[in-house]
């Protein structure tokens, strides 16, 4: 086995193992290298594969958060092909990605992953523990009905808008996200770079508008081919209550169909109970979990 850096070219491979380990990831060869070519140095971001026989049959990445001010914070990941599991691949892969944080000074890694015992038993042999649960839930958009929005609102999508548009109401939102650490360290640069993502569907994604033209509730959306999976959705505090964030999903499910997405799948944590029930009042049903788990370095 060889375990080196990844590179550009690695993508093609990288890209089917991450969707065989999670059936609710939308993504692309070019949304990864958008991901991989724009990623900021602060962030001090490592990316691994492992070769076997000359084939790249796992991969790993790890890097500082820098969605918060919270000292020591990161992320860390690796991905193994189901049939070489067992064999001692991710916890070397692993283990090279934890030392490079450990150099960096990091105090505490989180990652999340789609559940299976599986999996949760080879993180807990490795040292990390659970902190988050999120329902994994999906529903086929061309059975929702259409939005209804309160006078003085109206949808728009987030083609016509800037990411300047957005950005203050998503920055406020990401505050409230159920999370290990807080999201208060948001940037327009690094919302920007999401913003450009191309598995990004902007004409779907949608905001709320109030009379007076400001964004006060949104819902994003990934898609590829008949797939696609909700981002980030919220309200700015002081128009919750109303119903918006609902319209907005509506809108944003409802175009997903017009564009020929039979299924959309989501995940929020357990604590976020407001959303929780926006999404079962839509028809979500579950499926499975998303869980971010944690280690202490």
């Amino acid at each position: 086995m060889v375990i080196r850096e990844a590179t550009d070219d690695d993508i093609e491979a990288i890209a089917p193992l991450l969707l065989a380990a999670d059936d609710a990831r939308v993504l692309s060869v070019a949304g990864l290298r958008h991901i991989r070519r724009t990623e900021p140095e602060r962030s001090r971001r490592l990316e691994l594969v492992a070769e076997v026989g000359g084939e790249i049959v796992a991969t790993g990445r790890a890097g500082l958060n820098i969605w918060t001010t919270t000292e020591g914070a990161a992320w860390a990941y690796v991905t193994v092909d189901r049939r070489v599991r067992r064999q001692g691949i991710g916890a070397e892969l692993g283990g090279k990605l934890i030392e490079h944080l450990e150099a960096l000074g990091v105090k505490k890694a989180t990652c999340m992953f789609r559940w299976t015992e599986e999996n949760e038993r080879w993180a807990v042999a490795q040292g990390w523990s659970r902190l988050l649960t999120g329902p994994l839930i999906a529903l086929d958009p061309r059975r929702v009905p259409e939005p209804s929005l309160p006078a003085g609102y109206r949808c728009i999508s987030l083609a016509e808008l800037t990411p300047e548009d957005l950005f203050e109401a998503v920055a406020a939102a990401a505050l409230d996200e159920p999370s290990p650490v807080p999201n208060d360290n948001l940037d327009l640069d690094e919302f920007v770079r999401e913003w450009d993502e191309p598995d990004m569907d902007l004409e779907s994604s949608t905001a709320v508008l109030d009379e007076d033209g400001n964004v006060v509730a949104f819902s994003f959306l990934m898609v590829g081919g008949e797939r696609a999976s909700h981002g980030f959705t919220g309200t700015v505090a002081e128009h919750r209550g109303r119903g918006l964030a609902t319209a907005a999903k509506r809108q944003v499910l409802r175009k997903a169909a017009e564009r020929g997405v039979t299924r959309v799948t989501t995940s929020n944590a357990e604590e976020n109970a407001a959303m929780r029930a926006i999404n079962r009042n839509l028809g979500f049903e579950p499926f499975g979990e998303h869980v971010i788990f944690g280690r202490d370095l």
